[in-house]
């Protein structure tokens, strides 16, 4: 008789709703304290997990090792191909930034829980995931003063909080993982070994090779959450004037999509003085291309203007009010944003990578409204990730299975403020550290990653922001959906 364990589809089920929760609870919370998120959606983050972030943010051409432990590929599902065990992934950051002008400085930090997410085998030919994750986030205060004729002094302060939140559903396959099997046991290469046509084999070998392992992805994404900005204009010293107050807030809900590609072909020898000579640990190229589609997505908008003044006791006392427009429907449209990856894999201990991505974001609209203060960006990152060996288990052997990491990043960056690029940059270092028994089908492994970096320039009265960010991911692969025979 054959039983499948009940408790499976239970854990399964509490692990979801359980970060879930927690996710839903955190992005709450204001998860960055950019001035730069005052423009269009916020500060757009980067839609990975903690094992990239070690590396630069390299994803594009990432693969799954063919031993565990195995990861959630989030920006491209075609790397979801290659889970072979059920996978669970969660993970926060803390940030902290010193925010500085040509005059002065501060410091801010910023620490939450970013991200969760679930994956799982389909049969051999594939895997599939669904979490949820920051897309934007939206959390600034800057005060300004300036002087008017006739009027004194006057002082802008703009805040905004909030942000855009990102449920995924995605999935990788590999249609055509067995052509290279069929190849080799098919008549055609039967003959042309036959008849030594060796460069006829050869060609065909490789594309037959690159075939198989191409995987196919695709992510269904749904974003929705509100972005709440507050502009006010005072006159401290005018009992002339009253104050002024903007509210706007912005709800989005809607979906979006993306797709990629990955394949990939071992070199197991190489010709040296013309003999040809196994090398001890293969070596995996591999190539990778994901794209977000250019989407118009639908959005609410909410404005409030009035005046009002402030008591002695420091309340706010409205006057009259100027505006109050409620639930005004419109689109925004987010841009094509692409790329393309390499990955060079040496056995199953050294993985180099290099991504080079490019975002159309002078197409961004804004309720249907172009906006000036974006171009055209692009980014380029490379990373490594280095293990001495996965399988030297035993308490003695724990320092070879921890795995080493290291990248650098550079974005010329979607903003264009007073003729400025507002470019960033970082360097990143990581670890994985592995935890629990150790068995081949229950791994979990610790990614802690720390980030360098600097992002725009005090020239031309604008902002640099320096940061350090930490990345603590934890990732979970056991063997479910395990069907017991009792005889």
């Amino acid at each position: 008789m054959k039983k499948i364990k009940h408790t499976t589809f239970l854990k399964t089920t509490f692990i979801a709703l359980a970060f879930l929760s927690l996710s839903s609870f955190s992005f709450a919370q204001i998860l960055t304290s950019s001035p730069y998120s005052r423009y269009g959606l916020g500060e757009i983050n980067l839609q990975t997990f903690a094992t990239p972030a070690g590396m630069g943010g390299s994803f594009i051409a990432y693969h799954q090792d063919t031993v565990a432990p195995f990861f959630i590929n989030s920006a491209n599902p075609a790397g979801l191909a290659g889970i072979r065990l059920s996978t669970f992934e969660l993970g926060g950051q803390a940030q902290f930034t010193k925010i500085s002008s040509q005059a002065s400085s501060l410091n801010k930090k910023n620490i939450n829980f970013s991200y969760g997410s679930v994956g799982f085998p389909i049969k051999r030919i594939g895997g599939a995931a669904f979490g949820i994750m920051p897309y934007s986030t939206v959390g600034y205060k800057i005060t300004s003063t300036q002087e008017e004729a006739g009027v004194g002094t006057m002082k802008y302060i703009f805040q905004g909080d909030g942000g855009i939140n990102k449920v995924f559903i995605g999935t990788g396959l590999k249609p055509f993982r067995n052509q290279a099997n069929k190849f080799y046991i098919s008549d055609l290469a039967d003959t042309l070994i036959k008849y030594k046509q060796t460069s006829k084999y050869k060609h065909k070998k490789f594309a037959k090779q690159l075939l198989s392992e191409l995987s196919i992805g695709a992510t269904a994404n749904y974003l929705f959450g509100t972005i709440n900005q507050v502009t006010d204009v005072i006159y401290p010293g005018s009992s002339v004037y009253y104050n002024s107050k903007r509210q706007r807030s912005i709800q989005v809900s809607d979906f979006t999509f993306n797709g990629g590609l990955q394949t990939h072909f071992t070199i197991d020898s190489i010709k040296s003085h013309g003999q040809r000579r196994a090398l001890k640990e293969k070596l995996k190229v591999g190539v990778g291309f994901f794209i977000n589609t250019p989407t118009t997505i639908d959005a609410q908008q909410n404005n409030i203007i009035y005046n009002y003044s402030i008591d002695g006791f420091g309340v706010e006392r409205a006057k009259d009010t100027l505006l109050n427009s409620q639930g005004n429907t419109g689109n925004i449209t987010l841009p094509l944003e692409m790329g393309i990856g390499f990955s060079v894999k040496k056995g199953e201990r050294l993985t180099v990578l290099m991504d080079a991505a490019t975002t159309n974001w002078s197409n961004f609209k804004y309720f249907d409204t172009p906006s000036t203060d974006f171009k055209n960006s692009y980014r380029v990152s490379a990373g490594l990730n280095y293990v001495p060996n996965k399988l030297a288990y035993g308490t003695s052997n724990y320092i070879k299975r921890v795995q080493y990491r290291l990248g650098v990043s550079y974005s010329d960056g979607y903003l264009d403020l007073k003729n400025t690029s507002v470019s960033n940059y970082f360097v990143s270092a990581g670890l994985g550290l592995p935890v629990g028994i150790g068995r081949f089908d229950d791994i979990a492994v610790v990614n802690i990653s720390a980030q360098y970096g600097r992002m725009g320039t005090v020239s031309n009265n604008l902002l640099q922001e320096e940061y350090v960010r930490l990345v603590l991911g934890f990732t979970f692969n056991k063997r479910w959906f395990i069907k017991y025979k009792y005889d």
